[in-house]
């Protein structure tokens, strides 16, 4: 969060960086410390129902990031050194790699949202271009 990309805290989600359904920093990569701790705690107080109708919770060591806006959650494995990215599709109740790294996932995210080309279908952040991880839950 120290070296939170300048880029990034005011890059819109919106077209033509439209700040209506406001900034990256807001969701995807989250700047602020409480709005990390409020949605970890959210994520934790909850159940989730996976796709055979079984009950899901969240892994304690996994730290939600940010979200996708979607219902989607994007977080690292607090256990793991050299983590991922990982991204929870709920519909699915799966974690996925979405990037390989912080790094290569703040890359992405200003591809994706300070660049002409973000309505682009080889769009980095769209859901065909995660890779399937073998966590599932």
């Amino acid at each position: 969060m120290r070296h939170y990309p300048p880029e990034l805290l005011i890059a819109g989600r919106g077209s033509d960086n439209d700040q209506d359904e406001g900034t990256v920093s807001q969701v995807e990569l989250l700047s602020c410390d409480s709005a990390i701790l409020q949605i970890n705690l959210e994520v934790r107080l909850g159940t989730y129902l996976d796709p055979a109708g079984s009950e899901f919770h969240w892994p304690a060591h996994y730290l939600v990031i940010g979200e996708t806006g979607d219902g989607d959650y994007y977080c690292l494995d607090a256990l793991n050194h050299s983590t991922p990215v990982l991204q929870y599709r709920c519909q699915l109740a799966r974690f996925e790699t979405a990037a390989e790294s912080l790094d290569e996932f703040v890359e992405l995210l200003y591809i994706a949202f300070t660049e002409d080309d973000s309505e682009d279908p080889e769009n980095p952040l769209d859901d065909e271009a995660t890779t399937p991880d073998e966590r599932t839950y």
